[in-house]
């Protein structure tokens, strides 16, 4: 798309879900609902686009676009950006500086892409005309307040913020722009959508400034993957498979609706946490590839693991459907990985394991048995495990693997949901290889709930 570009263009390359939302002034956009819905990509060409026109009115952009950690911002917000740019023909009138994922265009307009890992980094930013908070649900109440804080002064436009997330059960979101009330004063979040069964919502906040009401609007849109026109059949059949395997992924995640997982088999701060660093090679005691196979109705999943002390460190280096086995050799040997690297894989797979094999590379069979998935559970929870913040699917498997619930009684099984595991099952694959060796210290307690 040139920069002659007009609305008309863009409306014809977008989802028409959409299309209201260019006329949103409000300062908050909030745009939420079912993975595959198209929300990111929407988000950041509204960015381009404003900054566009913004170039042809003479006004200069600030837009800062965060995820909660560095890694994931590069992966994600960065990489939409680039893409747009790339898609829009703009190379000639942005310079991309990717150490630092800054765009800064030839009128001086400039997108930042931070990860806040440290709240302390946003303050010092200044003149931001926009914000965009990706996967909302990892960020602290704390971090909005201070970004919303940063949002000041006159700049000859609109400044707002964009939102967006999958409904996963957060308090501080909910409260600040779903749960309306009206308080004894006249204060409070207010519906004021027309038609109240619309997915648009708008919304006004009533505060007291003095002795002054000061009125405070945003917008929200639901959004799930039938609203995508662009989303391919094979993951609008893996978001409707989760139907029969995990129900409340299933309303989160396909119909876009709240939900909160509950018997989680990995506790986030507890067994693992997210991190903004990778070791050393040569600091790891053990380090080893685990691979699961995939195709169509599946992605095949590829995860490093590395050792040290009492912390495993893993990292998400493939999540991708439509893999052959050349395509999988390919995969690894462009992280580098020969023969002297160990590759764990699924051991239902021999001949795809030979294929690979042949490519020269070193692929292990896995060792299963009747009990291997809880023993693989339990010597992963022997550890702490720290996961690198660009692991955006495993981080997503980690936060929804779950326990089974006995649907009659409510009563969580030893066995976990068939579903979130495309990496969960190949990091149990290098774990019991490493330490197989172990007692298995996990402990069944048989007709009691695990804890949510």
């Amino acid at each position: 798309m040139p920069i002659h570009c007009n609305l008309s263009e863009y409306c014809e390359t977008s989802n028409p879900i959409y299309h209201p939302i260019l006329k949103v002034r409000d300062r908050y956009l909030v745009m939420y609902g079912g993975a595959g819905s198209g929300k990111s990509e929407e988000v950041a060409r509204r960015f381009l686009l404003r900054i566009l026109v913004g170039m042809k009115n003479g006004i200069r952009h600030k837009i800062l676009a965060l995820r909660k950690t560095q890694p994931a911002v590069r992966r994600s917000v960065f990489s939409l950006f680039n893409k747009y740019v790339d898609l829009w023909n703009l190379r000639d009138i942005v310079h991309i500086n990717r150490k630092d994922m800054t765009f800064t265009f030839s009128d001086g307009s400039v997108i930042l892409c931070c990860g806040l890992d440290d709240p302390e980094k946003i303050k010092s930013i200044e003149g931001l005309t926009g914000a965009w908070l990706e996967e909302a649900t990892e960020f602290l109440e704390s971090d909005f307040r201070e970004l919303d804080r940063r949002i000041r002064g006159k700049a000859g436009t609109f400044l707002q913020i964009v939102i967006t997330f999958n409904p996963i059960e957060v308090k501080w979101i909910r409260e600040e722009f779903f749960d309306f009330k009206d308080y004894e004063d006249g204060t409070g979040l207010f519906d004021i959508t027309k038609n109240p069964d619309d997915r648009f919502k708008r919304f006004k906040r009533v505060s007291l400034v003095g002795d002054k009401e000061v009125e405070v609007y945003g917008t929200s849109l639901l959004t799930t993957y039938n609203d995508n026109r662009f989303l391919d059949d094979k993951y609008a059949a893996v978001l409707e498979g989760l139907k029969n395997k995990d129900i409340i992924a299933y309303r989160i995640y396909a119909l876009g609706q709240w939900g909160s997982p509950k018997g989680l088999v990995y506790k986030e701060g507890m067994n693992w946490e997210v991190c903004k660093e990778w070791p050393a090679r040569n600091l790891f005691e053990k380090r080893a590839f685990g691979l699961d196979f995939g195709y169509s109705n599946d992605p095949t999943g590829i995860i490093e693991m590395g050792l040290i002390g009492n912390d495993i460190w893993e990292r998400e280096h493939c999540y991708k459907f439509g893999l052959t086995n050349q395509d999988i050799a390919r995969e690894f040997i462009k992280l580098g990985v020969t023969r002297k690297d160990v590759i764990i894989a699924d051991c239902a797979e021999p001949k795809s394991i030979e294929e690979i094999n042949r490519a020269g590379l070193k692929v292990l069979a896995c060792r299963k048995g009747s009990d291997s998935i809880r023993n693989g559970i339990s010597l992963i929870k022997d550890y702490f495990v720290r996961v690198y913040g660009d692991s955006e699917n495993l981080i997503k498997e980690k936060r929804n693997y779950r326990w089974l619930e006995n649907r009659e009684d409510g009563e969580y099984s030893n066995d976990p949901v068939d579903a979130w595991n495309h990496l969960l099952d190949p990091e149990r694959y290098v774990a019991d290889h490493w330490f197989s060796h172990k007692s298995a210290s996990f402990s069944f307690n048989l007709g009691n709930r695990y804890p949510a």
